[in-house]
């Protein structure tokens, strides 16, 4: 019985489709079906229904079991064998917000792989929350995140600080505070938000940190957003932001990092609930891997205590 079987099997049920499962594999759906036919084939019972999406047989989920211990089992046999093997081996699941990966990730991955060059780095892209969740359930070796409450099962690292401000288009601010742009900064981090009752507003979700911090600020300000656009994606609302559209609650660093698109624009600084602690969460049930063990130092040392 082959173990790739095994895997391709896997793939399906997580994929739900044999379109999706064919797609992440590479191989042809006809092939694919194929090999699930022989497995069946060879273990005397159908192990999936072919509805939409698929569903598992009461075989099926017997068998399943099974084929996830066997998955769980190479990999730390691979694991084991990176541990002696020149510039590493296998795959190293890294979960991080799309705006920290654009900031981070290039500095990293770049240094990373001048030690372990045969380490292959999948990112998991998600919301603050998402990627929370995602480590206490270790599906990913390592997350950068806020870990603001206790986390069963996770051993966390402190990294850095991040700061959200709000920034405006100048002329933007202008005309919403009655007073040039300097001296409406001012204004508005002496007086409080309050002072842009009448901004429009460009926010993430509140699954992120930027969306929350920006609804607590508002509300503590007294302010309900008018002209409210919601996105999950920062480099849309900046966008939206530089041209004039409303305001957006963003870090510090990642408008360092996009200063080309973000640089005339007008800082705000917030309250102190607007300055939290990003870190590092790994599995605490994790066994002890090289690779891991390597890029959780990297980014300490590029990264930790420099923001």
């Amino acid at each position: 019985m082959s173990l790739e079987s095994w895997d391709w099997f896997l793939r399906l049920v997580e994929k739900g489709t044999f379109t999706r499962a064919a797609e992440e594999l590479q191989i042809p759906q006809q092939t694919l079906s194929a090999r699930l036919a022989s497995l069946e084939n060879e273990l005397g019972g159908k192990l999936i229904d072919r509805t939409t999406p698929l569903t598992l047989t009461r075989a099926g989920e017997a068998f399943i079991s099974y084929a996830r211990e066997q998955e769980a089992s190479r990999l730390r046999m691979l694991r084991q064998v990176s541990e002696v093997t020149i510039g590493g081996f296998g795959e190293l699941k890294i979960g991080i917000s799309n705006m920290r990966g654009r900031v981070l990730m290039p500095h990293i991955v770049k240094q990373f792989h001048r030690s372990m060059p045969g380490v292959r780095i999948k990112l998991i892209e998600g919301t603050n929350e998402e990627l929370v969740h995602l480590v206490e359930r270790s599906e990913a070796d390592i997350v950068v995140a806020s870990f603001g409450n206790v986390h069963p099962g996770v051993a966390v690292r402190p990294l850095y600080k991040e700061e959200i401000v709000l920034i405006l288009d100048p002329q933007l601010l202008e005309s919403i505070v009655g007073m040039e742009a300097e001296k409406a900064i001012t204004a508005v981090e002496e007086n409080g938000l309050s002072l842009l009752d009448n901004c429009p507003f460009l926010l993430e979700t509140i699954d992120d940190i930027s969306g929350s911090i920006a609804r607590v600020e508002l509300q503590k300000a007294g302010i309900k957003p008018k002209g409210l656009v919601e996105s999950e994606n920062m480099m849309t609302l900046l966008a939206m932001c530089e041209a004039g559209l409303g305001g957006v609650f963003c870090p510090t660093n990642m408008l360092d990092a996009t200063a080309d698109l973000t640089g005339r624009l007008a800082r705000i600084h917030l309250s102190d609930e607007a300055c939290y602690e990003i870190g590092i969460g790994t599995p605490a049930s994790a066994q002890p891997w090289i690779p891991a063990q390597m890029f959780e130092d990297v980014i300490g040392a590029l990264f930790a205590d420099t923001h």
